[in-house]
């Protein structure tokens, strides 16, 4: 199979740490999956996984998410590119992960015939507004989204939604329900290790935190992350604890953050994390995990770090997904600063309630979140894909009309 994604690969972004995820649990079971991509990426994450690139192109640089006009020639770049591999390399399935690489997808189906298989991770009309600032923008790439939310996904062989929310979203717009499959992401407890007293000094010394209690949030700082959320809670916060800090660690280049970023409050520290060992060490001497983001399509996939790694974790409800309030977790329902400001406060006062959360969060990432019933939900995916394929191509052709037959 190609397993298309229209972005840098690998990064650790969440939709890229899946792919690469799933690609080396298919290979480990004897599949060939190709991953075609950009040009950039981490070159040092992709060890035994085959990656078909498309050259570089002067000028044209794929940073970050987001709609971008070099996204149009990088992605007329991508299905030469998946088309040559379909035709030269043997692929009988397409699996397109997001909307760019899903009209990818359906153009290549198109001129090979190769099934489509189309990885929903949000739902465009929500997310596309947050890369915009002025009304008139959101309202319009609201538009544009929910046109792309109707016309895509139902135009596909076959969909695998990572969230039960976006199974009806689709099924809303189209979509067969028989042609959903409800996969969401995996996650790795053996990735987060135990770390002793002395580890956990060592960690945090390297960095200069010291005793100070550590707020974490890992990952990117696109406007639908909602950082914002936290660098007005973090004032609140340091309030009730004094020396309280917010660090946001993220793989951005200094060059690509937003504004907001380029000028911190009191009490927020921004960290370069360009490898998972940072993002790993940082989480695991943390003494709260933080997801702001308010969207509700998605599925976090730093949550499941988070979870993985024991931490308590403070998420609001819009993606608290795997996140049980009060059970595996602090689920915030009420949007603001002072409620996420005070849901912080309460854990930090409470050492037994964090460890009592953390180490249900770790279980619940070890039950129900393996990444083996992943790859074996996608893999019963494709087996559905490649039957109907082959009984569509079994079934005799119907009579021309007008003719009758005996």
């Amino acid at each position: 199979m190609a397993i298309v994604a229209a972005c840098p690969f690998p990064t650790l972004q969440g939709s890229q740490l899946l792919i690469r995820k799933l690609a080396q649990g298919l290979r480990a079971r004897g599949h060939d999956p190709i991953v075609v991509t950009y040009a950039e990426g981490l070159e040092e994450a992709l060890a035994g996984l085959p990656v078909r690139r498309i050259p570089r192109m002067a000028g044209l640089r794929a940073v970050g998410s987001g709609p971008r006009a070099a996204k149009l020639v990088l992605d007329a770049a991508l299905l030469v590119r998946l088309v040559r591999v379909i035709e030269g390399e043997g692929i009988e399935v397409i699996h397109a992960h997001n909307y760019e690489a899903a009209l990818v997808g359906l153009v290549a189906r198109r001129l090979t015939g190769v099934p489509l298989i189309y990885h929903s991770h949000n739902a465009l009309a929500e997310e596309l507004p947050t890369y915009f600032r002025s009304r008139t923008a959101r309202r319009l790439a609201r538009a544009v989204g929910a046109v792309a939310d109707r016309e895509v996904p139902r135009r596909a062989d076959r969909c695998i939604a990572i969230c039960r929310e976006l199974v009806g979203f689709l099924r809303a717009r189209g979509v067969d329900e028989r042609a959903i499959a409800l996969i969401a992401p995996g996650g790795s407890p053996e990735e987060f290790p135990a770390c002793s007293r002395a580890d956990v000094a060592a960690i945090r010394d390297r960095f200069g935190f010291g005793e100070r209690p550590v707020l974490l949030y890992t990952g990117n700082v696109d406007g639908y992350q909602n950082l914002d959320l936290l660098l007005e809670s973090i004032g609140l916060v340091r309030r009730s604890v004094g020396d309280a800090l917010l660090v946001l660690a993220t793989h951005a280049a200094p060059r690509d953050l937003p504004p907001r970023l380029r000028r911190l409050p009191d009490g927020v520290r921004l960290v370069s994390a360009g490898d998972f060992a940072t993002v790993r060490d940082l989480i695991l001497v943390a003494d709260l995990a933080l997801c702001p983001r308010r969207e509700w399509s998605g599925f976090p996939m730093k949550l499941l770090n988070y979870m993985a790694a024991a931490k308590a974790v403070v998420v609001s409800a819009g993606s608290a997904k795997a996140v049980r309030d009060g059970v595996n977790g602090v689920v915030v329902d009420v949007d603001g600063p002072q409620a996420y400001a005070a849901a912080v406060v309460a854990l930090l006062a409470d050492p037994l309630r964090r460890r009592a959360l953390g180490a249900a969060a770790r279980r619940t990432v070890e039950d129900e979140y393996g990444w083996e019933r992943v790859i074996d939900q996608v893999e019963s995916t494709y087996e559905a894909v490649l039957e109907r394929r082959a009984t569509s191509a079994a079934a005799p052709a119907a009579p021309p009309l007008g003719v009758l037959e005996a």
